[in-house]
């Protein structure tokens, strides 16, 4: 006597696959070398910033990083935003290997990965209006809002609880707290 396994369509009770992850980090490494000799310079050692760093994040959460001054923060940061090359290791976005993706490849990738800098007045341009700020991504990346970019990035400055009358006004105008969400 056989009998039949009925398997449950996807969606339906008794499904738990689980979601894939929007990113996944595996034995992320970055050494930097340490140069030395004079007059012909040549590799003498190495600065391990990153060692062996796992990660995975699934859409809807909400990653930090934190920890002690020079311990990587920054570094690990760059490389999953791909500002810096890793030097060994996988980062995977949406499913795509993006480790060691050319500038044209990470294009796409670059407006939807992005950091939030601890001194956001460092990273503010202090010659630029937030209303420009704000705006240039859009800029860049052919976004072309219904109603144009002033409109949508006064809707953005009154989302993050700001008033969009600030358009025109300078990041030197805002408290730390205005400026990190701006």
């Amino acid at each position: 006597m056989t009998e039949d396994l009925v398997l449950p369509a996807a969606g339906e009770a008794g499904d738990h696959a689980p979601p894939e992850p929007l990113l996944t980090v595996s034995g992320l490494v970055k050494h930097f070398p340490v140069k030395g000799g004079f007059p012909i310079r040549r590799t003498v050692g190495a600065v391990q910033a990153v060692d062996g760093l796992d990660l995975t994040v699934h859409a809807g959460e909400s990653f930090g990083l934190v920890g002690e001054s020079g311990c990587g923060k920054s570094t690990t940061g760059r490389l999953i935003t791909r500002l810096l090359e890793p030097t060994a290791g996988t980062i995977t976005y949406r499913g795509r290997d993006i480790s060691h993706a050319t500038r044209k490849q990470l294009a796409p990738v670059r407006s939807e990965i992005q950091m939030i800098f601890q001194d956001p007045y460092a990273s503010l341009n202090p010659r630029h209006t937030v209303g420009r700020i704000i705006s240039s991504p859009m800029e860049i990346n052919g976004i072309a809002p219904p109603g144009g970019r002033e409109k949508r990035v006064r809707e953005l400055l009154e989302i993050v609880g700001l008033n969009p009358e600030h358009y025109n006004r300078f990041p030197h105008e805002f408290s730390g707290g205005q400026r990190q969400r701006i």
